[in-house]
């Protein structure tokens, strides 16, 4: 087993991601463990029928904003669904790595809402946000990857920075991470633009998409990856178990 390994997470769109733009973009990757949102069924599919060479190991449960995936070249030990979310369940996987066991969480909390407070998380999808960390912490040695909805000027990233957990782009990230928008999301109050402005390229300007880890692990390495044609960009890091001194 290698020292180090590569992992991704991606916010496909549910759909915005061609299926096999999709699926070529992970092949080049280099990624050896991958961890999806809003995977569509047509997503899931190209995948299966696409990459069972470069990741043998599945855990997939699409279903559009909700679907989540868990990819990985190394064994998949366990996998479930947390309900955390009466929106999107999140998805646990344990793999088997280096002669170890990594639990991979991938995590989609929903967006925070304009208030007379400011912009802030509800109070459900803050008690799921904390819950996500404590599992990482409790699953030791671990990865939380997703697509938080999440700036470091809000309070849930100050949050998960105080439980311990690392940001590997804030470790070791190159260039500014910004990951949203690459695109424009769906805009429901004018169909007509939305058809025609939602596959124009933008430059992000935010970065709202996360690989968290445990003191267990340590981040050599972060880089915003290619577009597939979501919203989102990926966010890449290059990882390994930290040596014991």
């Amino acid at each position: 087993m290698p020292d180090q390994f590569t992992v991704l997470t991606y916010n496909v769109g549910n759909g915005r991601a061609a299926p096999e733009r999709l699926a070529a973009m992970l092949r080049a990757s280099g990624a050896d463990i991958v961890a999806l949102q809003e995977l569509s069924d047509l997503q899931a599919g190209a995948i299966e029928a696409g990459l069972q060479d470069v990741f043998p190991h599945r855990a997939l449960f699409p279903g559009g904003f909700a679907g989540k995936a868990v990819l990985s070249r190394f064994p998949i030990l366990r996998s479930e669904q947390l309900h955390l979310s009466d929106e999107r369940p999140d998805l646990l996987a344990g793999l088997e790595v280096d002669g170890r066991e990594l639990t991979v969480t991938s995590a989609h909390p929903p967006p925070p809402r304009p208030s007379r407070h400011g912009v802030r998380f509800n109070a459900n999808t803050a008690a799921q946000i904390r819950s996500l960390a404590a599992i990482t912490l409790e699953h030791a040695p671990a990865i939380l990857l997703g697509d938080f909805n999440l700036t470091e000027s809000l309070a849930e990233y100050a949050y998960i920075r105080s439980t311990g957990l690392q940001d590997a782009f804030g470790v070791s990230g190159r260039g500014r991470g910004y990951t949203l928008p690459r695109r424009l999301g769906p805009w429901k109050r004018n169909r007509w633009l939305n058809g025609l402005l939602r596959w124009v390229p933008m430059l992000p300007v935010a970065r709202v998409d996360y690989i968290w880890y445990t003191e267990h692990l340590e981040s050599l390495d972060s880089w915003v990856g290619k577009d597939a044609g979501s919203d989102h960009m990926p966010l890449l890091a290059k990882m390994g178990f930290r040596r014991a001194d």
